[in-house]
């Protein structure tokens, strides 16, 4: 009764049906990356960072609301990244003489200028720039605004 091992095109190994026709056991053997596990929680860490630091000291602008730290939460948790962006860059990427005073306004521009699919929440910080959880990666490059 011999045994073939092969590997699977999603590089786990199984065991074929043996010489007498039973199947066999599977295995599966799945390894992470170490390196790619450290990125996404550093990715995940400075996201939190990102928004505890809007629950600290004054706001000058008006802080956001607690139910929305809680959602862009939720969207890290989901694998979305908070970058910031201050207002001076919305209002260059909007090409137009008016500026952007609300997040709606910037939220607009950002699906205007990158598209809806890496744009996940915008939101206003307490320093006056805008909070913003997007995908981490978008059509295969991480996804970074420019400056």
């Amino acid at each position: 009764m011999a045994t073939t091992h092969r590997r699977t095109r999603t590089n786990t190994w199984n065991k074929t049906k043996g010489s007498a026709g039973r199947s066999t056991t599977k295995s599966s053997s799945s390894r992470m990356n170490y390196t790619t596990l450290k990125n996404n929680w550093q990715q995940k860490i400075n996201s939190y960072r990102t928004l505890y630091s809007q629950t600290q000291g004054t706001a000058n602008y008006g802080r956001p609301s607690a139910s929305t730290l809680n959602s862009f939460g939720n969207w890290i948790n989901k694998g979305a990244v908070v970058q910031t962006v201050s207002a001076a860059q919305i209002n260059r990427w909007s090409k137009t003489d008016k500026k952007c005073a609300t997040a709606t306004a910037a939220k607009n521009v950002l699906w205007t200028k990158f598209g809806k699919s890496p744009i996940k929440a915008v939101c206003k910080s307490k320093t006056g720039s805008y909070i913003v959880a997007t995908t981490p990666v978008f059509k295969g490059k991480t996804f970074k605004f420019p400056r």
